[in-house]
């Protein structure tokens, strides 16, 4: 017993690294800028905006795997369609309407917002479209367990998976014009949820993956050939489109998660920090803009890596300071991280990830 223990214990700091990993590379991506419009405002072929590229189709990926991990751990294999729908509502789409609200209205008080308030809540917006789509794949999951009595969960799981791939990699059926509730990034996210869900239901497998003698280099091998193809479409020199760009983003996506899965990357520091990925994922778009207005405003008065550093280090500390500020009000954790109103579970839920 004291080895299961300690063996899952393990497994929750390799996972909360893993998470304070991917917020790293996400904060960086923010505070670089999506375009030579936004952040620093640095050309493409800028060597740091090629490393914050590099990752475009690994990060969220990533996200998705890991709420699939925990959506299989506290569902069970039959969830009730209806508890999961208003659990997942208060936990995903309560945030995404409240903080997204905040975040338009920042846009709109410095001029920069042309998307009307109300399509927020029901299109793709910023990098909220993850909540939703997430509800969506939850949603459905829970829903079509129901139906099918549970019994083959983990063949739905794997039937979702394959059609993520079919809708979104291969385009065999149509997406809609309009990315309604970001049903588009929710086919695309199919194949990792679906692929976390499945590991976590399979220990046998999970087991195999972390104690192999070959994992770290299988997984390091991974990582590698994933970050080179990324970087080498980041920086020009790779130029897909359509139906292999499609391929590609799926296939990073999977070598940046069984990479990272068979490394087994582990630290206290970055799990305590890892614990609090739903809050940085939600604000740190906030205090990284904050970091790079303030450094065009003065004149950019310190090197380029010196603003990189000063952004993560406000794009991650910050929501980890809100996030606290905010459990001490029932309310604001409800309305700003979707927690029940109950403050003993909500302070217990807070640290988990929003699969939870």
């Amino acid at each position: 017993m004291t080895t299961a223990i300690a063996t899952t214990a393990a497994m929750r700091t390799e996972i909360d690294t893993i998470r304070a990993i991917v917020c790293f590379v996400l904060v960086l991506h923010h505070v670089v800028g999506i375009s030579p419009e936004q952040g620093l405002e640095l050309p493409y072929d800028n060597i740091v905006s090629v490393i914050s590229h590099t990752t475009q189709d690994m990060r969220m990926p990533i996200f998705s795997f890991v709420s699939g991990m925990v959506f299989a751990q506290v569902t069970g294999l039959l969830p009730d369609a209806r508890t999961v729908v208003r659990k997942k509502a208060r936990r995903l789409l309560i945030p995404m309407a409240t903080v997204g609200t905040l975040f338009w209205l920042a846009r709109s008080g410095v001029g920069n917002e042309t998307t009307p308030w109300g399509m927020i809540l029901i299109t793709s917006y910023a990098h909220f479209w993850f909540l939703q789509a997430t509800f969506l794949i939850m949603s459905a999951f829970a829903l079509l367990a129901c139906l099918t009595g549970g019994a083959g969960h983990r063949q739905l799981a794997m039937g979702l998976g394959v059609l993520g791939i079919l809708w979104w990699g291969l385009a065999l059926f149509p997406l809609p014009l309009v990315n309604w509730f970001s049903i588009a990034n929710a086919a695309f996210l199919l194949p990792f949820f679906m692929s976390g869900y499945l590991l976590n239901q399979t220990p046998a497998l999970r087991r195999r993956l972390r104690t192999h003698p070959q994992a770290r280099p299988v997984g390091a091998a991974l990582l590698i050939v994933g970050l080179v193809i990324g970087w080498r479409i980041a920086d020009g020199s790779l130029l897909l489109s359509d139906l292999p760009r499609r391929l590609i983003a799926i296939y990073l996506g999977f070598s940046a998660i069984f990479g990272l899965i068979m490394l087994r990357p582990s630290s206290n520091l970055l799990a305590r920090i890892g614990r609090y990925s739903f809050a940085i994922y939600l604000f740190h778009v906030f205090f990284s803009a904050f970091a790079t207005q303030v450094w065009h405003a003065l004149g950019e008065p310190i090197p380029l890596l010196g603003i990189v550093g000063v952004g993560i280090v406000f794009g991650m500390g910050g929501p980890i300071l809100l996030q606290n500020l905010i459990l001490r009000s029932p309310l604001a954790g409800f309305l700003f991280l979707g927690l029940p109103l109950d403050k003993q579970r909500a302070r217990k839920l807070s640290t988990q990830p929003s699969g939870a």
